[in-house]
């Protein structure tokens, strides 16, 4: 792929990262939830839709929110059934499809995309002024995550971040998924075509919020040194705010399958403080 990209002189190496289905799979009222479609625009005109499913259930709504980004195939439709016990359990959450996925307009690439979740945090804080603001994301989600949060903290007034699966950088994630198999190391020097300017590892030290990274050895997508490589950055910022750490298990962004993975989370979401963890 990426040597494709070399001889052809194509310099946008990041929309080959994102691989976006139009074809939903189910929506929430598959899962007894409701649910509200909700139509944005980006900055510069691409319509984005997006889910929005208020708390609901016996459990009431904790007042926050959470702007849900996922991983780099398919759409909400298929992701967002991960983070759906949120809405049972006091979470409102804002589940977005990026620019070319599900129902959403042009295509992804960065650093449009970025645009998209600015369109979706301007949302939220315009309807919901007053609910805490934590921002979710998986797997180039979480990458995601990491550069709009540390840009936009302060502007959307985002109390906590939550990462699953995060990468140290496009370039890094890129030379691990090809270093697999012997045609990969083959294409390896070209990942050098990959750019580094929106890599986490460069703009994590930056936020000042609490953030939580949960990453597992089991992970074949995402190297698990990337998620304790970030934690370790974090840990070296200054103030006070917390940088909670906990190991997963299973497979790539699988780690909500198990319940007690999800009260770690649910914790940390609803308080931005960090459940017993060990550091790695």
């Amino acid at each position: 792929m990426i040597m494709v990209l070399a001889l052809s002189g194509c310099t946008s190496t990041t929309a080959f990262f994102f691989y976006p289905q139009t074809v939903w799979i189910s929506t929430p009222a598959d899962f007894h939830l409701q649910y509200q479609d909700v139509m944005l625009e980006a900055h510069d005109g691409t319509a984005l839709h997006s889910w929005w499913i208020p708390a609901q259930g016996e459990v009431p709504d904790s007042d926050t929110m959470v702007l849900y980004l996922h991983g780099n195939a398919e759409n909400i439709s298929s992701h967002s059934r991960s983070v759906y016990w949120l809405a049972a359990n006091g979470v409102s959450l804002l589940a977005l499809d990026y620019r070319g996925f599900g129902a959403s307009e042009g295509s992804a690439v960065m650093p449009s995309v970025l645009q998209d979740i600015e369109a979706a945090a301007a949302w939220l804080r315009q309807k919901y002024p007053d609910k805490r603001l934590v921002v979710l994301g998986q797997s180039i989600g979480a990458a995601l995550a990491i550069d709009f949060t540390a840009a936009a903290q302060d502007r959307y007034r985002i109390a906590a971040l939550f990462t699953e699966a995060p990468f140290l950088g496009f370039p890094a994630v890129a030379r691990a998924a090809l270093s697999d198999n012997l045609l990969g190391w083959l294409v390896w020097p070209f990942t050098v075509l990959v750019p580094s300017r929106w890599d986490p590892q460069n703009v994590v030290g930056d936020i000042h919020i609490p953030v939580m990274i949960m990453s597992s050895p089991d992970d074949d997508v995402v190297p698990y040194q990337h998620g304790q490589k970030l934690y370790e950055i974090l840990t070296q910022r200054s103030g006070s705010e917390p940088a909670c750490w906990v190991e997963s298990h299973g497979p790539h962004i699988a780690s909500f399958t198990d319940e007690a993975l999800r009260q770690k989370a649910l914790q940390f979401i609803l308080s931005g403080r960090c459940p017993p963890f060990t550091v790695p």
